[in-house]
This record gives C-alpha cells, sequence and structure tokens, in this order.
C-alpha cells in the first residue's frame, strides 16, 4: 500500500537510508498526488445539484429574487445592495451546497439539504456562519487583535430541505434539539424551508431539484445520462421552474449536471436500484400486496409515488436469481 509522504524532509530520509532511489520516490510522490486529483476531482463531480445551486444563485438577479422572497418587508434592497460572501471557497473546495449573501449588515446564511434530513444540520449552519462572518471580517480588512470590537453583521440562517420526509417543525434550534432549551447553553436558529413551499425562485429550484431527482436515478448508460439531463431541463420549462434561467444558460447547466455522473455516483445509484428491486422481489415473494410493497420503498427510499410506481412496473417479471426465490 502506498505510503503517505510528507514532501521534502521524508524524502531525503528515504534516499539517504537507500530504502527507494530518488527516481522512485519521486514517482511514488506524483503518483499519490495524482491519486488525490482524482479523489477532489469526484468529490466536486459529486455536486452536480450543487453546482446549479451555486451558478443560479451566484447571479445578481436571482439573487435579489431570492432576497425579495426570503424578506417581503424590504422593498427597497437593490441589487447593489447584495454581496456573496465566500463564493470562490464554496465553489472550488466546500464540501456543503451553502452560500453567504451579505445585504445591508445581515448575513444570510442559506443551507441545502438536499433528500436527507437530519437536525445535525444545524451545526453545518453555525459553522458556515462562523465561516462567511470571518470572510466578512477578512474583506474588509478587520484587526481582531485590536482592543475595538469588530463589527459583525446580523446573522439569518436557512436550511433548504427538497427530500420527501416529512419534516414536523419551520425553525430548527439548535439549543431545543441540544441542549433541552437550557438558557446557559449556546443558541442559533434556522428556518426550514421545505415540503410544499409556495413562493418564487425558491420553490422552483425545490421543483428542479425533485424532478432531476427522479430522473438521475435510472440513468446508467451514457444515452440514458443525457436524456436524464435533457428531460429535466425540458420538464422544468414545461412546468414553469427556473425558465429564464434554463433557457439561457441550457448548455451550462446540462454540463453541470453531466458532471453528477461520476464512476462513484453511479455506482452508488446503481447499488440504490438493486436493493430497491430486491426489496420488490422480497416482497411479492412474501405475498405482500402491491400497494403495500410500494409503501414500503415510498418509505424506505424516499421516492415520490410516481417513481416508485416506475419500479415496480419495470420490475414485474419474478427474479429467480435471488435468493429468497429458490
Amino acid at each position: 500500500m502506498m505510503r503517505r509522504y510528507k514532501y521534502g524532509e521524508q524524502e531525503v530520509r528515504a534516499v539517504a537510508e537507500k530504502k527507494q532511489s530518488y527516481a522512485e520516490v519521486v514517482a511514488e510522490r506524483d503518483a499519490y498526488k495524482h491519486e488525490l486529483d482524482v479523489v477532489k476531482q469526484d468529490r466536486v463531480n459529486r455536486q452536480a445539484k450543487n453546482s446549479v445551486f451555486l451558478n443560479l444563485f451566484v447571479r445578481k438577479e436571482y439573487q435579489l429574487q431570492l432576497y425579495k422572497e426570503l424578506f417581503p418587508q424590504d422593498t427597497t434592497i437593490t441589487e447593489d445592495d447584495l454581496e456573496m460572501i465566500t463564493m470562490d471557497n464554496v465553489l472550488t473546495i466546500h464540501p456543503y451546497n451553502d452560500l453567504g449573501l451579505l445585504a445591508r449588515g445581515r448575513l444570510i446564511v442559506l443551507a441545502e439539504a438536499q433528500s436527507t434530513w437530519s437536525v445535525n444540520i444545524i451545526f453545518r449552519l453555525a459553522d458556515y456562519y462562523f465561516d462567511s462572518a470571518m470572510s466578512y471580517l477578512k474583506i474588509r480588512k478587520a484587526d481582531l487583535h485590536s482592543s475595538v470590537k469588530v463589527d459583525v453583521p446580523d446573522v439569518e440562517a436557512f436550511v433548504i430541505y427538497t427530500g420527501k420526509k416529512k419534516v414536523e417543525k419551520d425553525v430548527l434550534s439548535l439549543n431545543q434539539e441540544f441542549f433541552g432549551g437550557d438558557p446557559n447553553k449556546p443558541e442559533f436558529k434556522a428556518r426550514i424551508i421545505h415540503g410544499e413551499y409556495k413562493g418564487g425562485i425558491i420553490e422552483e429550484y425545490m421543483g428542479f431539484c425533485r424532478i432531476w431527482d427522479e430522473n438521475v436515478l435510472k440513468a446508467n448508460t451514457p444515452e440514458e445520462k443525457q436524456q436524464a439531463v435533457t428531460a429535466t431541463i425540458d420538464l422544468c420549462i414545461q412546468r414553469g421552474y427556473l425558465v429564464s434561467y434554463l433557457e439561457e444558460h441550457r448548455p451550462e447547466v446540462e454540463k453541470i449536471m453531466m458532471t453528477m455522473f461520476s464512476p462513484e455516483y453511479v455506482k452508488m445509484t446503481s447499488e440504490r436500484t438493486e436493493k430497491i428491486k430486491e426489496d420488490i422481489s422480497f416482497g411479492r415473494y412474501a405475498g405482500m400486496p402491491e400497494p403495500q410493497i410500494k409503501d414500503l420503498i415510498i418509505r424506505r427510499y424516499d421516492l415520490t409515488p410516481t417513481y416508485a410506481q416506475n419500479f415496480l412496473d419495470d420490475d414485474s417479471d419474478p427474479d429467480d436469481s435471488r435468493p429468497w426465490a429458490l
């Protein structure tokens, strides 16, 4: 197994001890660097939907729509009042789908839980707030060593959840969830946008995510992948989701969406599809009624009823190769 060298001193030591030639050390180092590059690129590839999110909201016109939707009481806000914070960092190395938007001294932290919900996301939001606040202070060249208290923006945190699992609350509280409401413990709150949310560009983006999720999971071949991308964009335009953005930037968006199909992602979705089919086969073998099987896979795999029915229709023939069908 490849040793994880630190470059420099350990390379010299390896050569000096004649464990390896200099050429061998350099070759191993370069191979490790290439391995890291592959891992980083695959990590980026898995963020395709995230990249659409970022690609959408890096544009001032959509930032303004987003802000007005979240704060309708502020009727005088303009594009010039909005500033993206830590955007470059998010696009290149940040592992999550998070945005920091500064508007008139108010820092808006927006995260997407996508199809998986967990109250632990409150820590991610809090962490991203401090990350964004630090970027804000660096941009303004604030002196953190000064005896004068630095000026930091107020924070408003939001999380968008696009999955099907029912969320029972509209506000997520760090103190309530993890400290039982203890007034002596830290607090951080976020508004949860979920379910049948109605209104503007957020509803449209949530619609895009759900259509994309339904199309992407069954795509395996290059042709199916391209069809999934095309079908998602066409259906979104047909239903009125992000129409101007998708029509104006379609080639760019298609390229972003195609990066979703990294080898790791395809493997993950293929394994998930196989598990769904196995559950259907087992349910039928056990004599479960079709509606019950459908409800099972909807709940277990967070599927829409239409998408679950597609699996049932596609898996209508028994598969005798499965162990329980012997």
